[in-house]
């Protein structure tokens, strides 16, 4: 079924005038690029497709086709205890503590960060307070796409672009 999605890449560099010309003649027309101070490039994107994810794929071959590369696709997904606490109409010392394995039933989500500053996957963690306490879990199918396909192309980005070398990983 046909539909009209929007998502953002994360380009690895800002475009030179020559790429933001290759950008177009890719076929990129129903993006817009921001460039920030302090912030990477990124393509705004409104494509009509098939699904979700066939537009972002879509989109990712026209972005390397105009000799550039995606570092990553914007997602809310990753979020602090804080942000979580927020979400959840909770303290942080409440959620704090259930990810700790303080209090609750325990089996909180693992954050996806390593040592000090933790985020967590919003997806796995809206999920878990659905079924323990019953908050309704506000992830579409598309956030979860989304998220997903951010893992996936940081993956590969971190790869060198290299799925090859992704596809042996997973054997």
């Amino acid at each position: 079924m046909t539909g009209s999605y929007e998502f953002t890449l994360i380009l690895d560099h800002t475009p030179t005038d020559v790429q933001l010309e290759a950008l177009h003649t890719a076929g990129l027309d129903d993006s817009t690029l921001e460039l920030g101070p302090r912030t990477a490039a990124v393509l705004h994107l409104r494509r009509v497709d098939d699904s979700l994810a066939s537009a972002i794929i879509s989109a990712l071959g026209q972005v390397e086709t105009a000799g550039l590369a995606v570092a990553g696709v914007r997602t809310e997904n990753l979020v602090t205890l804080k942000t979580i606490a927020a979400r959840t109409s909770r303290t942080y010392e409440g959620v704090r503590r259930l990810a700790q394995g303080e209090r609750g039933p325990g089996d909180f989500p693992a954050p996806m960060s390593g040592d000090g500053y933790s985020l967590y996957s919003w997806t796995e963690v809206a999920r878990w307070f659905a079924e323990h306490y019953g908050i309704p879990d506000t992830t579409t199918q598309d956030d979860r796409i989304i998220a997903a396909a951010d893992h996936l192309v940081r993956a590969r980005h971190l790869l060198g672009g290299d799925t090859g070398r992704l596809a042996t990983l997973a054997s």
